[in-house]
């Protein structure tokens, strides 16, 4: 049994952190939001600040929105002393930022893993996600377990912040391509084609993924439940478009998709919509919503 901390319960570590339990480790966990603490209330010590999770665990989780927060919180670990303790940073976090804290935890005795996921909340809570993980390979193979908790498939990327590269890469892809047919099933209806029409001629081996399969249910049903926050994915965007000014590049296709992001988030609600309300915002640009 290993002592593992976990930090950010939302709709990604809700279903690792479960996992984690349910593989036999004694989890300590912390959320700002005390109702995704309860539901973990006799299966995991429930604490009240992110250093407590630290000072319970040789191993701690993050799962959080952005890199700002994950920096916060490592800051106060840093501050507190992290000799012996391995962080796994789940979270879509900036590279250059994971490394710099890479080299700051490592000087102070500790290590850092980016480990960045793939898929949804129902891949985490089935313990079905895919993984990249990225650091010094023997704080990852001190690790290699408990990403088996939850993940069927891990791949080890090398250097800190390679984790995180990648990752950022992967959503550019997967979010355009979402956001791609959040404008073809409006346009294609608006001319008289049943959506459904469209999905059957794109659901074969040319043209089908998980992002297809996930995206095309939501746009066609007009179905936009809540399973990925509209202002993370722009925030991802936004990830991917530093990336491109570091290196003094347009973003290109990169722009549309920030431009409809922005647009979709209509007043600044994107913690409560879901990305496919791209789709939304498509329709009703099209009249058909």
């Amino acid at each position: 049994m290993r002592k593992v901390g976990f930090i950010g319960l939302g709709n990604m570590g809700r279903g690792m952190c479960k996992n984690l339990i349910l593989k036999g480790n004694q989890l300590t966990v912390f959320d700002i939001n005390q109702d995704a603490m309860q539901s973990f209330k006799g299966k995991a010590a429930l604490v009240h600040s992110p250093l407590e999770v630290l000072k319970n665990s040789e191993v701690v989780f993050l799962s959080l929105p952005n890199s700002t927060v994950v920096e916060k919180i490592m800051n106060e670990f840093l501050n507190e002393g992290v000799q012996g303790k391995i962080i796994v940073d789940t979270s879509t976090s900036y590279p250059m930022s994971t490394r710099s804290l890479h080299a700051k935890i490592k000087a102070a005795g500790g290590g850092l893993v980016d480990s960045p996921l793939i898929a949804g909340p129902a891949e985490a809570d089935r313990g079905e996600l895919i993984a990249v993980a990225a650091g010094d390979k023997e704080d990852v193979d001190k690790v290699d377990d408990l990403l088996h908790c939850y993940c069927k498939h891990y791949d080890y990327v090398g250097p800190s912040g390679n984790g995180h590269l990648i990752k950022i890469a992967q959503n550019f892809a997967g979010l355009s391509q979402a956001l791609i047919y959040a404008q073809l099933y409006p346009i294609i209806a608006k001319y008289g084609i049943n959506p459904q029409e469209l999905y059957k001629s794109l659901n074969n081996e040319v043209f089908s993924n998980w992002v297809f399969q996930f995206y095309s249910e939501k746009y066609i049903n007009k179905n936009y439940r809540m399973d990925f926050a509209l202002d993370l994915g722009l925030k991802d965007l936004n990830y991917m478009k530093k990336l491109c000014d570091d290196l003094n590049i347009p973003g290109f296709l990169l722009d549309g998709a920030i431009d409809l992001c922005r647009v979709a988030l209509k007043e600044g609600k994107g913690k409560e919509l879901d990305f496919s309300h791209a789709g939304n915002t498509m329709y009703e640009y099209v009249g058909l919503e």
